[in-house]
């Protein structure tokens, strides 16, 4: 019996001193979360946040035979899906201004057609065009210069990128065969 009351007295010490050798209690408080959204435009589609880096699409005049003379007209499209470009901005942009380039290779080719732009086959062949803001292709974009005032359509409305080029081979000399491409930096601005 005296073996019981001492294992009995020793669990009970072991009980005490585990209840009272350990703090317990508890603390709360808040944790904020946040996240700022900044105003800007993007290419529809597209991933990212903007920036710079951003696809645009391609200016694509299609497949001709090298003997071609006369007018070829393309619209920016395929940046972020398939048919014209579209930009998307918040809804504090309320209007943008779009630039674009000379591309690579400015003011060559000219003796085959008309454009203050080109694009060369890696031969070094240049075949030049022109972009414009509008399809009736009547106001040119100027090198670097910014066609202000591009209205939005509305909250979340995509709006078709206005960038439209024309080919415009006036000498009846055949080109070389292969594809010719030119690269050029359009910027937004809002």
């Amino acid at each position: 019996m005296r073996k019981i009351h001492k294992i009995a007295l020793a669990l009970s010490f072991v009980s005490l001193i585990a209840t009272h050798g350990a703090a317990s209690g508890n603390t709360s408080g808040q944790l904020l979360a946040q996240m700022t959204l900044q105003g800007g435009c993007m290419v529809s589609g597209a991933s990212g946040t903007g920036g710079s880096g951003a696809s645009f699409g391609t200016l694509d005049f299609g497949a001709q035979p090298s003997t071609f003379t006369g007018v070829l007209v393309a619209t920016a499209s395929g940046g972020g899906g398939a048919g014209p470009t579209q930009i998307v901005c918040s809804p504090d942009v309320a209007s943008m201004s779009v630039s674009v380039n000379a591309g690579n290779n400015p003011g060559q080719g000219t003796a085959v057609g008309t454009g203050s732009r080109a694009m060369k086959l890696s031969n070094g062949a240049y075949l030049p065009y022109e972009v414009y803001s509008d399809p009736g292709l009547t106001a040119p974009y100027a090198a670097n210069a910014s066609m202000v005032g591009v209205a939005l359509p509305g909250t979340g409305v995509a709006l078709a990128l206005p960038i439209f080029g024309r080919i415009n081979k006036t000498s009846a000399a055949a080109m070389p065969a292969g594809t010719y491409t030119d690269v050029l930096q359009v910027t937004l601005s809002w």
